[in-house]
């Protein structure tokens, strides 16, 4: 693909938003991305400048755009179409060569591609192009598996526009790292046709309309093409929220540099995908239930250990959540061989303590039994918690939330091992997520 190429699209409306801000690895010439917008229902034209101006602030790009709608005189409703339809661009199999990527916000509300223009669209991503896809994108073509299989799904209804607390399902994908949850006003679409099989979920949340916990952002591949699409995006105040912000500009970035992939970001290897337990084994009672993209103990007592691999010297981070303050559960690492039974790490490798009701040796943070964290630093039930635990030869240092609990203490057991975490009893509900390891 010819990268960064200038060039004037006939009924185009083309605006330069570059700024100082750029960052000091800016290309020569701009990005050039096309925005492809239009239908009933949203503003479709504000929005995308809203976004055009916030990407902008923040890398060197320029945005042609260009509505795919083509409305009937008098519509839409929800906005004054001012940018002229011209669907007949999509025809153009070179674009690939003109553009360097697609950001697309329309709807099916009067978008008639033929099937010349939504082939040229496929072929834009199946041939490397990258496609960066909200809300209403998920509107578009629903009878067309084609484009639903490069989307990852489908639109299939709605709850009213309203708060949406968004959750990470993993926090190290080049996306999401360094990325909070947060709090939005929204849409939330459901979508139908959305296995999670075919794509790296980033972002969910728990629908006010049925309660359940549904995908609002992911990742994926369409022949060559990344593809990156998000359920957000309703209204210029979605588009104004400062995390969903930092969410499309991530992954536009993403999206337009190839040596950037869907493997683990910095060197950290992502142990837990937030859909199932591969590369995980349990032993013991009970186990662990996936919900909200994280793990969920159950019963117990248990271990479920990470199996796929063994780890030497390495920081280990992990996010945890209880239901009670005297939850019980533990981080294990370093036991040398695949556990006969649950007890066996216990005397083989370390367990890392969470339980801010036990005594000194065996609260939260504690290498337990054998040294005491300086203090209890936890949040409060049913708020996460970062754990790090950093293993160097035999020093062990802990931090939780930030704040160095254990500094250095120096075992004398196994210089390698598993990882595995605790299901401790009936009564106790601890959840985990982001559970990542960077070897040193």
């Amino acid at each position: 693909m010819a990268r960064f190429a200038l060039v004037t699209i006939c009924l185009l409306l083309s605006i330069n938003l570059s700024t100082s801000t750029a960052s000091a690895a800016a290309e020569e010439k701009p990005i050039k991305a096309l925005v492809l917008l239009g239908g009933e229902h949203h503003r479709y034209e504000e929005g995308s400048k809203i976004l055009a101006e916030s990407l902008a602030k923040k890398m060197s790009i320029t945005f042609d755009f260009v509505r795919i709608d083509n409305p009937p005189e008098g519509k839409p409703n929800a906005e004054k179409a001012t940018i002229p339809s011209n669907p007949a661009l999509l025809e153009d199999f070179n674009l690939n060569k003109k553009y360097d990527l697609i950001i697309a916000y329309h709807q099916d509300a009067y978008v008639k591609l033929t099937h010349k223009q939504r082939d040229g669209l496929l072929h834009f991503v199946r041939s490397g192009g990258p496609w960066v896809g909200m809300h209403s994108a998920g509107d578009t073509l629903k009878t067309d598996r084609d484009f639903i299989r490069m989307v990852g799904g489908t639109f299939e209804t709605h709850p009213p526009f309203g708060p949406m607390h968004v959750q990470r399902v993993v926090g190290d994908h080049f996306i999401t790292q360094g990325m909070t949850d947060f709090t939005t006003k929204d849409e939330f679409y459901h979508m139908k046709m959305c296995s999670l099989d075919d794509k790296n979920l980033l972002l969910v949340a728990k629908s006010p309309g049925d309660g359940k916990t549904r995908p609002v952002a992911w990742t994926k591949k369409y022949g060559q093409g990344k593809v990156f699409y998000t359920v957000l995006g309703h209204a210029p105040e979605s588009f104004r929220n400062e995390h969903f912000q930092t969410l499309m500009h991530r992954a536009v970035l993403w999206a337009l540099r190839p040596e950037i992939t869907d493997a683990d970001a910095d060197g950290w290897i992502n142990l837990f995908n937030g859909r199932n337990l591969d590369g995980w084994t349990h032993s013991g009672p009970g186990g662990f239930a996936i919900e909200e993209g994280a793990l969920k103990s159950i019963d117990g007592m248990g271990l479920l250990w990470y199996h796929a691999k063994k780890f030497r010297d390495f920081t280990l981070s992990v996010e945890w959540k209880v239901s009670r303050s005297q939850d019980n559960s533990g981080i294990f690492v370093r036991f040398p061989n695949p556990p006969a039974d649950e007890w066996e790490p216990v005397s083989t490798g370390y367990e890392i303590q969470i339980c801010d009701t036990a005594g000194p040796k065996h609260s939260t943070g504690a290498v337990y039994s054998f040294m005491a964290p300086s203090q209890i630093v936890s949040r409060p039930a049913g708020e996460w918690n970062l754990m790090e635990i950093t293993v160097i030869g035999q020093t062990y240092t802990i931090k939780v939330n930030g704040q160095t609990v254990v500094d250095g203490y120096e075992g004398d057991r196994g210089r390698d091992g598993y990882i595995g975490l605790q299901n401790h009893d009936p009564n106790a509900f601890v959840f985990y997520r982001n559970i990542r390891v960077k070897e040193h």
